[in-house]
């Protein structure tokens, strides 16, 4: 009974680890599959601005959210995709961007400003590493 919140603890990590797996595992098969560059339109931009309060200065402050939807043809089909971005979007409706798809599966996309997103994943494994053996001295 009063190993309970050490199995909790341990549980949520176990839970934060598999997503962080499943999301790279998963990024990183579509930076291998989308190998075919094509150049895609953005459709169209939307922003939504989030209104809040920073805790530490008790000012009240935006964030900016986008949601970006590109169009592109490929064998003769004209398909969608859509990425989110906060704070900064470098995109505007009617630019033309370059997107990489897979000739098997062109529903599935990759664009390379998500090697950031991929960078983060990997550089979060030693972070749970540190965890792990720490949960494992406390435990243990």
């Amino acid at each position: 009974m009063e190993h309970i919140g050490a199995i909790l603890a341990g549980l949520v990590l176990l839970a934060l680890q598999v997503l962080t797996y499943y999301f790279l595992i998963k990024n990183i098969k579509a930076m291998i599959t989308c190998s075919k560059t094509i150049n895609a339109k953005v459709g169209s931009v939307t922003e939504e601005t989030k209104r809040y309060r920073d805790s530490k200065t008790d000012k009240v402050k935006y964030r900016y959210y986008y949601t970006v939807k590109f169009y592109y043809d490929y064998n003769g089909q004209t398909y969608e995709t859509t990425r989110s971005y906060s704070d900064r979007c470098k995109y505007s409706t009617g630019y033309n961007a370059t997107i990489k798809i897979n000739p098997h599966n062109p529903k599935e996309t990759w664009m390379s400003d998500e090697i950031k997103d991929l960078l983060a994943f990997v550089l979060s494994i030693p972070l749970y590493a540190f965890f792990d053996l720490l949960y494992i001295g406390i435990v243990f």
